[in-house]
């Protein structure tokens, strides 16, 4: 879902897995659209500080998901509708990153655009 609200973009955060743009108070009450199973933010501030970045560039708003050329380029073809950056800065912690792996997963960084 799109953030809520008047949200600056100063207020928005991005998922370290995802992308996806929400206000804090969304991350906290909802989680993340996409990664809650993984990344068990929901009620924890602590959780969402760790998982999520205020440091992102660009913003991509998906509507149809499985027809957008963007969303295949951005690796989120296969995610919910909403608002999404381009490129977030940081890394989750070890333990997020250990428990896409184990799922068969491959986490791969938003800070760089991959060819």
């Amino acid at each position: 879902m799109p953030p809520k609200g008047g949200s600056r973009r100063t207020e928005l955060r991005a998922c370290l897995i995802c992308s996806v743009l929400q206000s804090t108070n969304d991350f906290l009450t909802q989680g993340c659209p996409n990664c809650e199973e993984i990344l068990e933010m929901r009620g924890s501030a602590e959780r969402v500080a760790e998982c999520t970045s205020v440091t992102y560039d660009g913003m991509i708003a998906m509507m149809e998901p499985s027809e957008s050329w963007v969303a295949r380029w951005q690796r989120i073809d296969k995610r919910m509708r909403g608002i999404y950056a381009v490129r977030v800065t940081g890394r989750p912690p070890a333990d997020v990153i250990e428990a896409i792996e184990a799922r068969g997963g491959v986490y791969r960084p938003r800070d760089a655009v991959e060819d």
